[in-house]
């Protein structure tokens, strides 16, 4: 026998001893195996080859079927416990989930599969957050607990005594997670179970209060009456309730938690009473009592146990054993700044704080302080109950009065905005269902998204009329799909705030039957309503979505984009692009359609010369971008150079070209702009800094993307930006200048990168389904041989030495909001080197010219523009300052050309 037949053996053998001691069902073990032996034969597996089996043999559980004695009935799983199969395994939660990932992609596991792996790993964060929370609050309404263990003796005890202060942490925490099992659907969504554990420890408290249990409560807890010691005190009729203090002692929502109690906890205790899971009296108290504490744990662990072997989760009593940090897989006992790394270790699917998306950190602001989970997701909350206070679930009367003064009639009023409206609302009602939530509960959320929907819509209404007074707003009344829009990301924003993890985006876009395509348009809109009124966590939630929607969700084969693209080729990326001007992006919070309002975004078509503003050659003279006064103070570089002197007319010379779909430049301008910041941090993190290299690899990627087009649909982005990368190094490698890179350097890259998932380069589409066989799918190295090198082979050889071809380069473009963040700023001449960017520290004042707006002397400006002046010369316009006195003079001064193009930049920048 072999060595490796052997080892094959003694596998086999382990296998079956778990099994054993499992009791697993020999259609699973034969399961298990099969699978283990395929995919070890295929694969290298790394490390404890138990590891691996416990993998192995969860899937099989959980993927079997279990007749029951009920005729015609089965089962989902095996009710095999994942806690027990880990600790004979020897594997932790978080080594097992970091496993399972791995173990699905070599399986080639369903796409629901991944997603329920993905939710128990959520849940998993979710209550190792609250077990954090739960530890110190329990800690401080009650007296301390001692070191014995918190799991009380399996041993009968000759008399029963009353409980101690560690049997009443267990029974807490036990009746806390049976009642979360009530919310199966919901028991990821932080907020919401937060709140039910605010209840259940308000719930237990009352309990003791009500049996005048003086040693188990902490009598400096400041939710006790002030003669709560006293001998003489008399009991009140009801329990005290506590929820507002614990929500001021820890982070939470008062008034949200008092709902929560009302509505979700009450119902679920109540039929605990009646199936007679808990002992009491006729007042839900008692239970704490002598006669009724002991049959209530036993019940509670009962009754937790079923649950969790009938869905196959972990066990989260693991929390209150001795080795709970071992079965975790966490250093220590899981409090202080452990729970960082438990969270982290999911990556982006589950991390409660995620990164903030490449294109959103220059307009997000530093966080104040650093959150926690809990007090993040109730900071997010908290403000958006503030901003809706005294909003109601109706049209405003401002708006209504505004409609009237544009002549906008009630009857259209009613029948475009009202009725619809309450048809979503009924929409979103019914996505929440699914969350496991009371009537009273859905109702309010579903108002909650009414109010913030009106008071958008006013922002949105308002804004348009401002910039295009001449247009009706009947257009924009009467558009359905675009008013659903608005509703659908005022609805991702509340459950952003609640955490519903359940209803995570695109959950959204299902509920309401909205296309992606139609959603990103007004995300934008939405975020510039919402800018000041909401956390930052929300606004970065919104920039993520956008990405999401970018990179893959609109390239679906049932988007709408594709209709759009069969009437038009797609646009260069030099046809779409704005200048993005540092004016641009302090006043538009980073965002990027400057030119753009709401109705240009779904109705009007423009001509292409208007969309096409130079953004790779700015026709802005030295001294004209400071026409702007910016609030901000800005640096302003001078370094002259010994260029050719640019052209002193830089304005674009019309052109007839057909019209083209405005939403399409729009949308173009968005995905060219992620696409551009992807590809420069990509490079960034490869050391690729050479600009030639990276101008060949963006002309690689915008030919695919123009005249390649199909190679996106239902992929995503980086997809093609990571081939496009591996063969624009390769053909351009020579020894001296070694820049051919691997797949595995590429991949291993762009998975650090903010926000990435590896199931992007796992998962690739290869062949689309034919008939009835599924789709063919496979991992980057496999996409990029059969379909990529294909499509591609031809265009990329014209990078080589003997076909290169240096004027085929497409420009590179800026980036969106990358000026801002270079070193060396924005340059705002090709002449000479001349940059503007945000003075965020005091420069030295020895190798360059500073001016400051509002704050410098005249004098200062004067030495920048006869810098610049002495080498450009002298037939060039300059401005420069001398006082407010002088400044309608010299405005008279300007050719007629240079005064019209500087009057339609201020006037696009307006418009913003």
């Amino acid at each position: 026998m072999s060595k490796s037949e052997e080892s094959e053996k003694q596998w086999l053998e382990q296998l079956d001893e778990i099994c054993s001691n499992l009791n697993v069902d020999p259609l699973t073990v034969k399961k298990s195996k099969e699978t283990f032996l395929e995919i070890n034969k295929n694969y290298t597996l790394d490390g404890d080859v138990l590891h691996w089996m416990a993998c192995a043999l969860y899937v099989a559980c959980r993927t079997s079927i279990t007749p029951t004695v009920q005729s015609g009935t089965a089962v989902e799983g095996n009710c095999v416990s994942l806690t027990r199969l880990l600790r004979l395994c020897n594997i932790s939660l978080i080594q097992f989930f970091n496993k399972i990932k791995n173990w699905m992609e070599m399986a080639s596991m369903s796409t629901d599969f991944k997603e329920r792996i993905s939710r128990l790993e959520h849940k998993f964060a979710v209550s190792t957050v609250l077990f954090r929370k739960f530890q110190p609050l329990f800690q401080e309404i009650f007296t301390e607990l001692t070191n014995e263990p918190l799991k009380s003796s399996s041993k009968k005890r000759a008399k029963q005594l009353p409980c101690t202060t560690n049997a009443l942490f267990e029974f807490t925490w036990c009746l806390y997670i049976c009642v979360k099992g009530e919310f199966h659907n919901s028991a990821d969504d932080l907020v919401d179970m937060y709140h039910i554990l605010l209840s259940c420890i308000d719930f237990v408290f009352g309990n003791a209060f009500m049996s005048r249990r003086v040693d188990l409560i902490n009598p400096e807890f400041t939710g006790l009456p002030s003669k709560w010691l006293d001998e003489n005190f008399q009991m009140p009729r009801n329990p005290p309730c506590i929820i507002s203090t614990l929500c001021e002692i820890k982070h939470g929502l008062a008034v949200e938690a008092v709902a929560m109690k009302e509505y979700s906890w009450r119902p679920v205790i109540k039929t605990f009473f009646q199936k007679g899971i808990l002992k009491g009296n006729s007042d839900q108290l008692g239970v704490l009592d002598i006669g009724n504490f002991d049959n209530n744990l036993k019940s509670l662990n009962y009754l937790y146990e079923t649950y969790v072997l009938s869905v196959g989760e972990f066990d989260e009593r693991i929390f209150l054993g001795e080795h709970a940090n071992e079965q975790i897989g966490t250093q220590n006992k899981v409090s202080g700044e452990e729970i960082s790394q438990v969270i982290a270790t999911f990556g982006p699917s589950g991390r409660a704080c995620p990164d903030t998306p490449l294109t959103g950190r220059r307009y997000l602001s530093r966080r104040a302080e650093l959150l926690t989970p809990v007090s993040e997701a109730k900071n997010s909350l908290a403000r958006l109950a503030a901003y809706l206070r005294q909003a109601k679930p109706q049209p405003s009367t401002t708006l209504i009065r505004f409609f009237t003064e544009c002549d906008v009639e009630e009857e259209i009023i009613n029948t475009n905005i009202i009725t619809p409206c309450n048809g979503w609302q009924e929409q979103f009602a019914n996505g929440l269902k699914d969350c496991s939530l009371s009537n009273e509960m859905t109702t309010f959320r579903c108002n909650m998204v009414t109010c913030l929907y009106y008071k958008v819509l006013e922002h949105i209404i308002r804004e348009e009329h401002r910039k295009k007074p001449q247009v009706s707003l009947k257009m924009l009344v009467k558009q359905e799909t675009y008013q659903m829009a608005v509703y659908a990301c005022c609805a991702e924003v509340v459950l952003h705030a609640y955490g519903a993890h359940s209803l995570k985006f695109p959950r959204v876009l299902h509920v309401f039957g909205l296309a992606a395509f139609h959603f990103y348009k007004v995300i934008e809109l939405v975020v510039q309503a919402l800018l000041d009124k909401l956390s930052r966590d929300v606004i970065k939630h919104l920039n993520a979505v956008e990405e999401e929607v970018l990179e893959s969700l609109v390239w679906t084969s049932d988007s709408p984009l594709w209709e759009q693209l069969n009437k038009t080729s797609v646009p260069a990326s030099t046809e779409v692009y704005v200048q993005d001007s540092l004016y641009g992006r302090r006043n538009n919070n980073g965002l990027q359609s400057p030119v753009s309002t709401a109705i240009e975004r779904i109705l009007t078509p423009i001509a292409a010369d208007q969309a096409k503003k130079q953004l790779f050659k700015d026709p802005i003279k030295p001294g004209q971008s400071l026409l702007v006064t910016n609030s901000s103070p800005v640096i302003v570089k001078g370094e002259p150079v010994s260029q050719t002197q640019a052209p002193s007319n830089g304005e674009t010379t019309p052109t007839s070209t057909p019209k083209k779909n405005n939403s399409l430049i729009l949308f173009f301008r968005k995905f060219y702009s992620l696409a551009v910041v992807r590809m420069n941090d990509l490079c960034t993190r490869l050391s690729l800094a050479d600009e030639e290299l990276k101008r060949k690899i963006w002309t690689c990627l915008e030919y695919s993307i123009m005249h390649q087009t199909q190679l996106l649909k239902d992929r995503h982005l980086d997809q093609i930006l990571m081939c496009a990368v591996y063969v624009i190094c390769k053909v351009s490698n020579n020894p001296s200048n070694q820049v051919e890179r691997t797949f595995a350097a590429i991949m291993r890259c762009y998975r650090q990168r903010p926000l990435a998932d590896n199931h992007v380069y796992r998962s690739v589409l290869i062949n689309q389904s034919s008939g009835d066989s599924s789709p063919e799918r496979g991992d980057l190295i496999n996409f990029y041989n059969k379909v990529y090198v294909q499509c591609m082979q031809n265009f990329a050889l014209r990078f080589t030495g003997r076909h290169r071809d240096e004027s085929a380069l497409s420009p590179l473009p800026a980036g969106r909001g990358s000026a801002a963040c270079s070193p060396v700023g924005l340059r705002v001449c090709e002449a000479h080197h001349l940059y503007v960017k945000p003075l965020t520290s005091p420069p030295p004042h020895h190798h360059h010219l500073t001016y400051r707006f509002s704050r410098s002397p005249a004098k200062d400006l004067q030495e920048i523009n006869s810098l610049v002046s002495r080498e450009v010369g002298l037939g060039t316009i300059k401005r420069t300052y001398e006082g407010p006195t002088s400044e309608v003079g010299k405005r008279a001064r300007y050719a007629h050309s240079v005064a019209r193009k500087l009057q339609g930049l201020v006037s696009d920048r307006q418009a913003v």
